[in-house]
């Protein structure tokens, strides 16, 4: 640093720069010189220039007399080096003569080595396709042989050639070679692929059963598209749309008129069968989660119950809380003995679910309920208004149409197996003898499908009936005039105790047969209001002159008032067992005499 600074104090910045450029062995002399200088006295200092003058001249006599003894070499390395450098300069003419010549030749061959090079490597490919023909074009119909395969359902063999591609196209990707030929051929594999997993996914559209199912389901776990979860998905879809061409069916069947009941019965027993089956299948293939099966089930369970909601229910107060109500027409079309056919394949297929944990006849019993109970309040009260039609055209002529079809003093044959001995004496007036049959028929509607949750129900309907028949019995005595003893008086008075001590024991009897013991008519509440203006105390009924002459009729099997037979109840069977009563009788002869009669008289 101090050799640096006396450098820039001597020369000065700017030549100091320019003599590092252009002169730098001068500056190297001057550091190696600087260090004597310093290190001299002033005495040398002061002889110092003399002494440097007397080494010039030193230095240049040595070179001169060098010069004097070596002139012969100089001259001739001087001539040597000029011969040299035209000898240099004729061969750099030649040589850029001979590339100038060489240049065309150079480029020509390097397109030879090109094509050379091109040609032997295309001539190795084919040579090395020729003895390998037969593996490639098996490789190449790898793709048609899957196709054939599939379509020809042989998923075995499939899932075997699907595994041999999926190895020989990983070997060939872990080389990392980009060959077009087997980039085309996996992309038609992977298209296969998806063919083999769409035609499998077809064949759980069809009616299989479950040894079908399990080879299906094992190929395409084996296909390796889809997960645990994605599978049980697809197998109920599948499945679903497979009992959707039934439902479609049972559709079909709604659109008739006159096939809403076997619609009904239909889609019940596809709940009890495939539907069951679907859901058997489900739990053998996918043991461990039930929770699609779940929903899928109370979808096909809300679908059968919608059904029944739309062509039986059709209750108000249902309407009122959002269920949907249909026409009294689409209705009409089910009656008792259809209704009881419904429930029971309902019984049937909620019983066989039920294996499944999808019991529903609990949620669908109410809508059975409503319905009966409905069609007997509509029943009742058609028999209301005919009776009340018939009271007020009756002109109190009895009908003796059963006088002398007996034998005197023998009781009529099937009078001991009736629910009520004297039921005979119902025909001796028409309004009564029709709200009779009116009222039986009712119960014979009932007795098909005699569900125990009508016990109440029925039993209030027939206690609302009696009392509004009372009312009418009230009306007629208030509207028209019956003079006391008079023959008309004395046949209302008739009537009258006929409906209280035959017609009303009668009701409780067929209630009692189809409800068991716990179905009670409060009969002596309804007779008590009789008293006294229809009639004049509670006195037991004894069989008048005439009625005993009825009584003594031989019985035939056309019995004029029909009576049910109050089998087994489908629902109350085992709260109350029915009490046997006489077989059901058609409608007799004798009663439609006795109508004609009255008909007569009344014209």
């Amino acid at each position: 640093a101090a050799d640096d600074e006396l450098l820039r104090q001597v020369f000065g910045e700017e030549e100091l720069k320019d003599l590092q450029k252009t002169n730098p062995g001068l500056i190297d002399t001057a550091r190696s010189y600087f260090p004597h200088l310093t290190s001299s006295t002033y005495e040398a200092l002061a002889r110092e220039p003399d002494s440097l003058q007397v080494e010039k001249d030193r230095c240049e006599r040595e070179m001169e007399q060098l010069a004097v003894q070596n002139y012969s070499a100089f001259i001739g390395s001087a001539k040597v080096t000029q011969a040299v450098r035209q000898e240099l300069s004729s061969v750099q003419k030649h040589l850029d003569e001979m590339a100038e010549i060489l240049e065309p030749v150079e480029e020509t061959i390097a397109a030879f080595q090109d094509a050379a090079a091109g040609l032997s490597k295309r001539r190795s490919g084919l040579r090395n396709v020729l003895q390998q023909h037969g593996p490639l074009l098996e490789l190449l119909e790898l793709p048609q042989l899957l196709d054939a395969c599939i379509r020809n359902q042989l998923y075995e063999e499939s899932l075997e050639l699907l595994a041999y591609c999926t190895n020989l196209l990983t070997a060939h990707e872990a080389r990392g070679e980009e060959i077009a030929v087997l980039t085309n051929i996996g992309e038609q594999v992977a298209v296969q692929r998806i063919n083999l997993r769409d035609a499998l996914a077809a064949q759980l559209k069809t009616d299989i059963h479950l040894p079908a199912c399990v080879r299906i389901v094992g190929f395409l776990r084996r296909v390796r598209k889809h997960t645990e979860d994605e599978l049980r998905k697809l197998f109920l879809e599948h499945r679903g749309k497979f009992l959707e061409t039934h439902k479609k069916q049972v559709e079909l069947l709604r659109q008739s008129r006159g096939s809403v009941a076997t619609a009904l019965r239909n889609a019940a027993d596809l709940l009890r069968t495939h539907v069951y089956d679907i859901g058997t299948q489900y739990k053998a293939l996918f043991p461990q989660d039930d929770g699609p099966l779940s929903v899928w089930l109370n979808k096909q369970v809300m679908w059968l119950i919608g059904l029944l909601r739309t062509h039986i229910l059709t209750s108000p107060n249902e309407a009122a809380v959002g269920v949907r109500v249909v026409s009294s027409t689409a209705v009409g079309r089910i009656d008792a003995a259809q209704l009881t056919t419904v429930l029971r394949q309902c019984v049937h297929a909620s019983s066989t679910l039920k294996r499944l944990g999808a019991h529903f006849f609990p949620a669908v019993a109410y809508i059975f309920e409503a319905r009966m109970e409905q069609y007997c309040r509509e029943m009742l009260d058609a028999a209301l208004l005919t009776f009340h039609s018939e009271l007020g055209r009756y002109n109190w002529v009895p009908s003796t149409a059963l006088v002398g079809t007996g034998s005197a003093g023998q009781p009529a044959s099937g009078a001991t197996g009736w629910l009520h001995p004297q039921a005979l004496e119902l025909t001796r007036h028409r309004p009564l003898a029709v709200l009779t049959n009116d009222i039986i028929q009712v119960f014979n509607e009932l007795r098909q499908c005699a569900l125990y949750g009508l016990r109440v129900t029925v039993v209030t309907l027939c206690y609302e009936s009696a009392v509004a028949s009372v009312n009418l019995l009230r009306s007629v005595l208030a509207s028209q005039t019956l003079q006391p003893g008079s023959p008309k008086a004395a046949e209302f008075g008739k009537l009258c105790r006929h409906f209280a001590d035959i017609l009303l024991p009668l009701v409780a009897s067929h209630l009692e047969a189809l409800f068991g013991s716990g179905a009670r008519l409060d009969v002596s509440g309804i007779v008590a209001s009789m008293v006294p203006d229809l009639i004049s105390e509670e006195v037991p009924y004894t069989i008048p002159a005439e009625g005993a002459e009825n009584a003594q009729v031989e019985a035939t099997g056309d019995a004029p008032v029909p009576q049910p037979v109050p089998s087994e109840p489908q629902a109350a069977s085992e709260a109350a067992p029915a009490v046997p009563v006489q077989p059901e009788l058609p409608p007799s002869e004798a009663a439609a005499e006795a109508h004609q009669a009255a008909d007569a008289l009344d014209s």
